[in-house]
Protein backbone atom coordinates (compact mmCIF):
# COMPACT_ATOMS: atom_id res chain seq x y z
CA UNK A 1 0.00 0.00 0.00
CA UNK A 2 1.47 3.34 -1.06
CA UNK A 3 1.88 6.01 1.60
CA UNK A 4 0.17 9.36 1.10
CA UNK A 5 2.29 12.17 -0.23
CA UNK A 6 3.45 14.55 2.51
CA UNK A 7 2.09 18.07 2.49
CA UNK A 8 3.92 20.44 0.17
CA UNK A 9 6.37 22.75 1.90
CA UNK A 10 5.52 26.41 1.25
CA UNK A 11 8.13 29.14 0.86
CA UNK A 12 7.00 32.78 0.56
CA UNK A 13 9.37 35.50 -0.62
CA UNK A 14 8.42 38.85 0.93
CA UNK A 15 9.69 42.43 1.02
CA UNK A 16 9.20 45.96 -0.26
CA UNK A 17 8.97 46.77 -3.94
CA UNK A 18 12.32 46.91 -5.72
CA UNK A 19 14.18 44.91 -3.07
CA UNK A 20 14.88 42.03 -5.47
CA UNK A 21 12.17 39.50 -4.53
CA UNK A 22 11.61 38.29 -8.08
CA UNK A 23 15.29 37.71 -8.87
CA UNK A 24 15.70 35.83 -5.60
CA UNK A 25 12.52 33.81 -6.29
CA UNK A 26 13.84 32.74 -9.69
CA UNK A 27 17.24 31.85 -8.23
CA UNK A 28 15.77 29.91 -5.31
CA UNK A 29 13.50 28.08 -7.78
CA UNK A 30 16.60 27.11 -9.75
CA UNK A 31 18.26 25.91 -6.53
CA UNK A 32 15.17 23.84 -5.62
CA UNK A 33 15.16 22.18 -9.05
CA UNK A 34 18.89 21.46 -8.82
CA UNK A 35 18.36 19.93 -5.39
CA UNK A 36 15.58 17.71 -6.74
CA UNK A 37 12.76 19.36 -4.81
CA UNK A 38 10.13 18.52 -7.36
CA UNK A 39 7.52 18.62 -8.48
CA UNK A 40 7.79 22.39 -7.88
CA UNK A 41 4.90 24.86 -8.01
CA UNK A 42 5.74 28.54 -8.58
CA UNK A 43 3.07 31.06 -7.60
CA UNK A 44 3.58 34.55 -9.02
CA UNK A 45 1.45 36.52 -6.55
CA UNK A 46 2.57 39.93 -7.84
CA UNK A 47 0.01 41.47 -10.24
CA UNK A 48 2.84 42.68 -12.49
CA UNK A 49 3.86 39.11 -13.27
CA UNK A 50 7.57 39.58 -12.55
CA UNK A 51 8.37 35.93 -11.79
CA UNK A 52 6.56 34.80 -14.94
CA UNK A 53 9.06 36.74 -17.04
CA UNK A 54 12.08 35.94 -14.83
CA UNK A 55 11.66 32.21 -15.49
CA UNK A 56 10.91 32.69 -19.17
CA UNK A 57 7.23 31.68 -19.04
CA UNK A 58 4.31 33.39 -20.78
CA UNK A 59 1.62 35.41 -19.01
CA UNK A 60 -1.34 33.34 -20.13
CA UNK A 61 -4.47 32.68 -18.08
CA UNK A 62 -4.15 34.05 -14.55
CA UNK A 63 -5.99 33.62 -11.26
CA UNK A 64 -7.22 37.19 -11.77
CA UNK A 65 -8.95 36.08 -14.97
CA UNK A 66 -10.41 33.06 -13.16
CA UNK A 67 -11.71 35.30 -10.38
CA UNK A 68 -13.34 37.71 -12.84
CA UNK A 69 -15.10 34.83 -14.63
CA UNK A 70 -16.27 33.38 -11.32
CA UNK A 71 -17.62 36.77 -10.22
CA UNK A 72 -19.52 37.03 -13.49
CA UNK A 73 -20.84 33.52 -13.02
CA UNK A 74 -21.81 34.17 -9.39
CA UNK A 75 -23.83 37.22 -10.44
CA UNK A 76 -25.99 35.10 -12.74
CA UNK A 77 -29.36 34.80 -10.93
CA UNK A 78 -29.78 31.28 -12.31
CA UNK A 79 -26.44 30.08 -10.93
CA UNK A 80 -26.42 28.66 -7.40
CA UNK A 81 -23.45 28.62 -5.03
CA UNK A 82 -22.85 24.89 -5.43
CA UNK A 83 -22.44 25.17 -9.18
CA UNK A 84 -20.06 28.14 -8.74
CA UNK A 85 -17.94 26.05 -6.38
CA UNK A 86 -17.88 23.16 -8.86
CA UNK A 87 -16.31 25.34 -11.56
CA UNK A 88 -13.36 26.46 -9.45
CA UNK A 89 -11.26 23.29 -9.61
CA UNK A 90 -11.24 22.98 -13.39
CA UNK A 91 -10.73 26.75 -13.78
CA UNK A 92 -7.65 26.50 -11.55
CA UNK A 93 -6.28 23.57 -13.53
CA UNK A 94 -6.86 25.54 -16.72
CA UNK A 95 -4.81 28.44 -15.30
CA UNK A 96 -1.91 26.15 -14.34
CA UNK A 97 1.04 26.42 -16.73
CA UNK A 98 3.18 23.29 -16.94
CA UNK A 99 6.86 23.54 -17.87
CA UNK A 100 9.84 21.24 -17.68
CA UNK A 101 10.56 20.68 -13.99
CA UNK A 102 7.95 23.05 -12.62
CA UNK A 103 4.39 24.37 -12.88
CA UNK A 104 3.34 28.00 -12.58
CA UNK A 105 0.30 29.88 -11.33
CA UNK A 106 0.17 33.62 -12.02
CA UNK A 107 -2.18 35.63 -9.82
CA UNK A 108 -2.48 38.55 -12.25
CA UNK A 109 -4.56 41.64 -11.54
CA UNK A 110 -8.08 41.85 -10.13
CA UNK A 111 -10.17 44.30 -12.17
CA UNK A 112 -13.53 43.99 -10.43
CA UNK A 113 -13.76 46.29 -7.41
CA UNK A 114 -15.39 45.53 -4.11
CA UNK A 115 -15.13 42.81 -1.50
CA UNK A 116 -15.64 39.21 -2.59
CA UNK A 117 -14.33 37.57 0.56
CA UNK A 118 -16.23 34.25 0.22
CA UNK A 119 -15.01 33.83 -3.34
CA UNK A 120 -11.45 34.74 -2.36
CA UNK A 121 -11.63 32.12 0.39
CA UNK A 122 -12.72 29.51 -2.16
CA UNK A 123 -9.80 30.45 -4.39
CA UNK A 124 -7.37 30.08 -1.47
CA UNK A 125 -8.84 26.66 -0.75
CA UNK A 126 -8.54 25.68 -4.42
CA UNK A 127 -4.87 26.75 -4.49
CA UNK A 128 -4.35 24.70 -1.32
CA UNK A 129 -5.87 21.62 -2.96
CA UNK A 130 -3.83 22.13 -6.11
CA UNK A 131 -0.59 22.47 -4.14
CA UNK A 132 -1.11 18.99 -2.65
CA UNK A 133 0.34 17.51 -5.85
CA UNK A 134 3.70 19.24 -5.35
CA UNK A 135 6.68 18.76 -3.07
CA UNK A 136 7.50 22.46 -2.80
CA UNK A 137 5.44 25.62 -3.40
CA UNK A 138 7.35 28.86 -3.94
CA UNK A 139 5.38 32.13 -3.72
CA UNK A 140 6.79 35.39 -5.08
CA UNK A 141 4.60 37.71 -3.00
CA UNK A 142 3.28 41.16 -3.78
CA UNK A 143 5.30 44.02 -2.33
CA UNK A 144 4.61 45.07 1.26
CA UNK A 145 2.62 43.40 4.01
CA UNK A 146 -0.92 43.36 2.60
CA UNK A 147 -0.98 39.76 1.36
CA UNK A 148 0.24 38.55 4.75
CA UNK A 149 -2.16 40.89 6.56
CA UNK A 150 -5.11 39.54 4.53
CA UNK A 151 -3.88 36.00 5.25
CA UNK A 152 -3.60 35.13 1.57
CA UNK A 153 -1.23 32.36 2.65
CA UNK A 154 -2.96 29.73 4.77
CA UNK A 155 0.38 28.22 5.77
CA UNK A 156 4.00 29.24 5.21
CA UNK A 157 6.82 26.91 6.25
CA UNK A 158 9.70 29.07 5.04
CA UNK A 159 9.06 32.84 4.95
CA UNK A 160 12.02 34.70 3.45
CA UNK A 161 12.22 38.50 3.60
CA UNK A 162 14.35 40.31 1.01
CA UNK A 163 15.82 43.72 1.88
CA UNK A 164 18.09 46.07 -0.01
CA UNK A 165 19.70 47.14 3.27
CA UNK A 166 18.10 50.60 3.21
CA UNK A 167 16.41 51.96 6.33
CA UNK A 168 13.00 51.71 4.65
CA UNK A 169 13.73 48.19 3.48
CA UNK A 170 14.74 47.05 6.97
CA UNK A 171 11.68 48.71 8.51
CA UNK A 172 9.45 46.85 6.03
CA UNK A 173 11.28 43.66 7.00
CA UNK A 174 10.67 44.35 10.69
CA UNK A 175 6.96 45.00 9.97
CA UNK A 176 6.73 41.68 8.18
CA UNK A 177 8.40 39.68 10.94
CA UNK A 178 6.16 41.32 13.53
CA UNK A 179 3.05 40.50 11.52
CA UNK A 180 4.12 36.93 10.84
CA UNK A 181 4.70 36.34 14.56
CA UNK A 182 1.36 37.94 15.42
CA UNK A 183 -0.35 35.54 13.01
CA UNK A 184 1.71 32.69 14.49
CA UNK A 185 3.01 31.76 11.05
CA UNK A 186 6.70 31.34 11.91
CA UNK A 187 9.29 31.60 14.65
CA UNK A 188 12.16 33.27 12.75
CA UNK A 189 11.84 34.24 9.07
CA UNK A 190 14.92 34.10 6.87
CA UNK A 191 16.51 37.42 5.90
CA UNK A 192 18.31 37.91 2.59
CA UNK A 193 20.12 41.14 1.72
CA UNK A 194 20.38 42.23 -1.90
CA UNK A 195 22.74 44.78 -3.45
CA UNK A 196 24.74 45.05 -0.23
CA UNK A 197 28.37 43.85 -0.31
CA UNK A 198 28.74 42.55 3.24
CA UNK A 199 26.77 41.17 6.15
CA UNK A 200 25.53 44.08 8.27
CA UNK A 201 27.06 44.58 11.68
CA UNK A 202 23.64 44.01 13.27
CA UNK A 203 20.83 41.80 11.97
CA UNK A 204 17.32 43.05 12.88
CA UNK A 205 15.88 41.14 15.80
CA UNK A 206 13.71 38.15 14.99
CA UNK A 207 15.45 37.05 11.77
CA UNK A 208 17.51 34.06 10.70
CA UNK A 209 20.18 35.59 8.45
CA UNK A 210 20.61 33.61 5.23
CA UNK A 211 23.14 35.70 3.31
CA UNK A 212 23.72 38.31 0.61
CA UNK A 213 22.97 38.14 -3.11
CA UNK A 214 26.04 39.54 -4.88
CA UNK A 215 25.47 42.01 -7.71
CA UNK A 216 25.88 40.16 -10.98
CA UNK A 217 26.18 41.54 -14.49
CA UNK A 218 24.97 38.32 -16.11
CA UNK A 219 21.70 38.49 -14.16
CA UNK A 220 21.25 42.15 -15.13
CA UNK A 221 21.87 41.31 -18.79
CA UNK A 222 19.52 38.32 -18.84
CA UNK A 223 16.84 40.36 -17.09
CA UNK A 224 17.15 43.14 -19.67
CA UNK A 225 16.93 40.62 -22.52
CA UNK A 226 13.99 38.72 -21.01
CA UNK A 227 15.95 35.46 -20.73
CA UNK A 228 15.18 32.88 -18.07
CA UNK A 229 17.20 33.05 -14.87
CA UNK A 230 16.58 29.32 -14.44
CA UNK A 231 19.16 28.76 -17.20
CA UNK A 232 22.00 30.57 -15.43
CA UNK A 233 25.17 28.45 -15.25
CA UNK A 234 25.98 26.70 -11.99
CA UNK A 235 29.25 28.61 -11.58
CA UNK A 236 27.44 31.97 -11.47
CA UNK A 237 28.27 33.53 -8.09
CA UNK A 238 24.67 34.59 -7.35
CA UNK A 239 23.49 31.05 -8.18
CA UNK A 240 26.09 29.61 -5.80
CA UNK A 241 25.16 32.09 -3.05
CA UNK A 242 21.44 31.30 -3.26
CA UNK A 243 22.16 27.56 -3.35
CA UNK A 244 23.94 27.94 -0.01
CA UNK A 245 20.98 29.96 1.33
CA UNK A 246 18.60 27.14 0.42
CA UNK A 247 20.83 24.65 2.22
CA UNK A 248 20.87 26.85 5.31
CA UNK A 249 17.11 27.30 5.17
CA UNK A 250 16.32 23.60 4.78
CA UNK A 251 19.19 22.00 6.63
CA UNK A 252 20.54 24.73 8.87
CA UNK A 253 23.98 24.48 7.29
CA UNK A 254 26.09 25.75 4.34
Amino acid sequence: MKSARAKAKVMAVLGKGGAGKTVFSALIARACLERGLGPLLLVDADPTGGLVHAVGAGLEKTIGVVREKLIETARDPDMDAERVTETIDWQMLDALQEHEGYSLLAMGSMDTKGCFCPLNSLLRAAIGKLSAGFQMVLIDAEAGVEQVNRQVFDRVDYPVVISDGSLRGLRTAESLVGLLKKLKRVEAPGLVLNRTPDQPAEIPEGFFYLGNIPQDEEIRRRDAEGRSLLELPGENRAVRAVGKMLARLLDGKD
